[in-house]
């Protein structure tokens, strides 16, 4: 039972960098330059392409002979997908990861008609040609190299997704806990604490999603006027200060 779930562990791995790889390559060309930050992890892997493909191999296999059915099966499947785990993410971290409403026949701006295309392509590949030869290459080592080899990576993996998590989380407290409140000594403390310990993650997740729909975007502003208000202010109060010791002297 082990061997069964590590062997599917490293082909949701396998397909979670073969998805980064898609990611890679797709933006690369559109931006006409290499961008390697792709996706909300620090390693070279996307857990929905993962998902989704696991999803393909598992229900969809019946479709197998059938390429309309399987086409249509897989577009449907993945766009549900998509749009749940846009959902989710953005209930838990108040961000939208990715934003189609400048494309035509998105819903909501979560999923899009192209994306479902491609997800019907994408799950013929995947049943017909993709499955087979990644599973030939997961079941020729030995069980227990196997084994050995997805708890480590599994290990790797979590300590990723609640590293991430955690990150993303933290940026987002930073910049709405203390919005509202005229507290800038403490909220610069928080902000340079957690860029400092953080700062390679946060500026590759920033890079990641350069046109992230942001709720808190308009906040995001109105945290470094008040950042800018308050160094004014300070800066005139400590100008009083000097002005009524000079008076005394």
């Amino acid at each position: 039972m082990i061997y069964v779930v590590c062997s599917w562990f490293l082909l949701f791995l396998l397909y979670s960098m073969f998805g980064y790889i898609i990611e890679v390559i797709s933006v690369s060309i559109h931006a006409k330059k290499w961008v390697f930050n792709r996706g909300f992890l620090i390693g070279p892997y996307l857990p929905i392409y993962g998902f989704g493909s696991l999803i393909m191999v598992l229900f969809l296999n019946r479709y197998e002979n059938d390429l309309l059915a399987l086409f249509v099966m897989s577009a449907f499947l993945c766009t549900l997908l998509e749009y749940i785990t846009s959902l989710i993410m953005e209930k838990i971290f108040q961000l939208r990861w990715w934003d189609y409403s400048d494309r035509k026949f998105n819903i909501n701006g979560r999923v899009c008609l192209d994306n479902a295309l491609l997800f019907g392509v994408g799950g013929i590949l995947v049943v017909k040609v993709i499955h087979p030869a990644l599973s030939w290459v997961v079941y020729q080592p030995s069980s227990t190299v196997i084994i050995v080899l997805a708890i480590c990576l599994f290990v790797v993996f979590l300590l990723d997704v609640v590293e991430s998590s955690y990150i993303t989380v933290r940026l987002k407290i930073n910049i709405s806990h203390y919005i509202r409140k005229d507290a800038t000594a403490k909220i610069k403390k928080e902000v340079l604490a957690a860029l400092h310990k953080h700062i390679t993650l946060t500026s590759r997740l920033l890079r990641a999603f350069p046109n992230v729909s942001y709720d808190a975007n308009k906040k995001v502003k109105e945290f470094l006027q008040l950042l800018d208000k308050t160094k004014k202010e300070m800066k005139i109060q400590k100008l009083k200060k000097k002005i009524k010791k000079e008076k005394k002297k």
